[in-house]
């Protein structure tokens, strides 16, 4: 068993060896297609379709606890970027939008663990995880509506400050409104050298309870007004672009099975290794020492996938996912070479996570064949089998 799990080890690493804001309110979704591998090898750009999925339901009781959801996600920009309601799991921290977006999400599906772990200093920041948590026991969802996204670099990382309008539902059927000011710190991934890594994560948070009356926006123009983006010039808030893994796209979404694969493929695209490592939840025992891990990739140019359809199970608060795919791997000599396989990933119910670390969906194995052509639809079928 040993032996087969090291030769599963040596095979990814050989293959890689051989071988990447007006106003705007959170809707529904919508999903994207497969398309197959490009013909010219330096195009780093997939397209995967987006199987539905089973994921936890908001709801912990021992009676639902494995009950499956569907879950989509949209990219874009624009209005409708997510769908945040407890009916989806959005755990997305590829952009300040889709951070906070997944922030809402979290308190909407009742995993309070989960949203106080997209602080970087929680406890400075919201008090303790009780206090959190007790805060919001009146609360049955919240809607948001995002403002523009402003940036500014300092000391390796990018600070984003974002104004919202937040209007909470509560548990006696009355509604609040607030104007929230969300500050981002989002260390830059290619400055790591060795694990841990740090995500994208909240550096600041205001939240000021305005009448009911007061117009958007106005309360978004009053919501950072004492920040130093003051006067700065802004951009509309936006999601990533799952269908792009190139190095020029960044994609940091723990979503889904398929949303994990594609930021293990694109940090793989940017060279960002520690990222890349920090997908695999018990990396010094799936793939090994980083160090070995990151010298793998030595001689790789480009990664590019064709997904095919999602297999997931559920039990005892557990979730597992299977994802075959198809990898097309471009060297730093320009050879082209050809794989097929499969990743398989793990969930623990993020409703039922009590205490920190949050761990969200990683990838706890995976396994490839090398192919002399790109892989054949029935192959693809049958690489999780």
């Amino acid at each position: 068993m040993k032996l087969m799990k090291r030769i599963g080890i040596l095979v990814i690493m050989g293959m890689l060896l051989a071988a990447c804001q007006p106003v705007v309110t959170a809707t529904a979704t919508a999903t994207t297609a497969a398309t197959a591998l490009p013909a010219t090898p330096k195009v780093v750009t997939a397209t995967p379709s987006l199987p539905t999925e089973a994921l936890p339901t908001a709801t912990v009781a021992s009676s639902t606890t494995d009950t499956p959801i569907a879950i989509t996600v949209t990219s874009g920009s624009g209005n409708n970027l997510a769908d945040i309601s407890a009916n989806n799991y959005l755990d997305d921290r590829s952009t300040a939008a889709s951070l906070v977006l997944s922030f809402v999400n979290a308190i909407n599906r009742h995993e309070y663990l989960r949203a106080y772990s997209y602080f970087g200093n929680p406890s400075g920041t919201l008090g303790t995880l009780d206090a959190f948590s007790n805060g919001l026991a009146n609360t049955a969802s919240e809607a948001i509506s995002l403002g523009q996204v402003v940036g500014e670099g300092a000391a390796g990382s990018v600070y984003y400050t974002i104004p919202a309008v937040e209007v909470d539902t509560l548990t006696n059927n009355t509604t609040a409104k607030f104007g929230d000011c969300f500050v981002l710190r989002f260390p830059q991934p290619g400055n790591y050298g060795a694990p841990p890594i740090t995500p994208m994560n909240f550096d600041k948070f205001t939240k000021s309870k305005v009448s009911a009356g007061t117009s958007d926006a106005s309360a978004l123009a009053a919501a950072c007004s004492g920040s130093d983006t003051t006067g700065l010039p802004g951009a509309a808030a936006a999601l990533e672009s799952l269908s792009d893994l190139s190095k020029n796209n960044y994609i940091d979404n723990r979503s889904g099975a398929v949303e994990v694969i594609s930021s293990l493929m694109n940090a793989l695209n940017r060279q960002e290794y520690v990222r890349a490592y920090s997908y695999w939840q018990n990396p010094a025992t799936s793939v090994g020492a980083y160090n070995a891990y990151a010298a793998g990739f030595k001689d790789t140019s480009s990664v590019t996938v064709t997904f095919g359809t999602v297999a997931s199970d559920a039990g005892a608060g557990q979730f597992h996912y299977k994802v075959p795919l198809a990898m097309n791997v471009i060297t730093t000599s320009n050879a082209q070479q050809f794989f097929v396989g499969c990743y398989t990933l793990h969930l623990s119910n993020p409703g039922i996570q009590g205490t920190l670390p949050f761990e969200p969906l990683g990838i706890t194995a995976g396994k490839f064949t090398k192919l002399s052509s790109t892989a054949t639809a029935s192959q693809l079928a049958a690489a999780c089998n």
